[in-house]
């Protein structure tokens, strides 16, 4: 943080030439300078994506943002950036594919779809028949890792879907 010039305290101008007073002034304005920058600089450290890295954890516990071990900076940055978005949406079909989409960055080739015959996500059409589950599937080009994508599909869908409904998780790696 690069130092900024001592900045004078405003005085009236009755006290403009008590030579007393201006030293007094300059004295507090010398004292209170350091807490100023920091003021300054609140909006960088309160931005994840200007927040130094030792800031980061901080920013998850106050945004509440969902985050798991094993993810990279720029995933827990985008996790908090979207943290309001996804509180908002959390045990939403939205909020799935938003998180999914961002942070995850399951985007093409990847495609993720949801049956789902309890309506947890849906309200349309006749009372759902019991015994329904939501099911979740996330279609991966080759080569991906088919027991860790279920893993993070699975962390995700539990996060969405309300606790008292089941579900199922399902990862289809093509040419598999």
């Amino acid at each position: 943080m690069p130092t900024s010039p001592t900045r004078p305290l405003p005085l009236p101008a009755v006290y403009g030439h008590d030579t007393v007073v201006r030293a007094f002034a300059a004295a507090i304005g010398e004292v209170m300078a350091p807490a100023e920058e920091r003021l300054d600089d609140l909006d960088a450290v309160l931005d994840p994506w200007r927040a130094p890295p030792a800031f980061l954890d901080w920013l998850i516990r106050i945004t509440g943002a969902r985050v798991e071990p094993g993810w990279d900076e720029i995933q827990r940055r985008q996790a908090v950036d979207l943290a309001a978005r996804l509180a908002a949406y959390r045990g939403t079909l939205h909020g799935l594919k938003l998180e999914a989409r961002e942070i995850l960055r399951w985007v093409s080739p990847f495609t993720l779809s949801y049956d789902d015959p309890g309506r947890v996500f849906t309200d349309a059409g006749p009372a759902p028949r019991t015994g329904h589950m939501l099911t979740v599937t996330l279609n991966a080009p080759a080569g991906q890792d088919q027991r860790a994508l279920e893993s993070r599909l699975t962390r995700l869908v539990q996060a969405h879907c309300p606790a008292h409904l089941p579900f199922k998780a399902v990862v289809i790696i093509a040419g598999s």
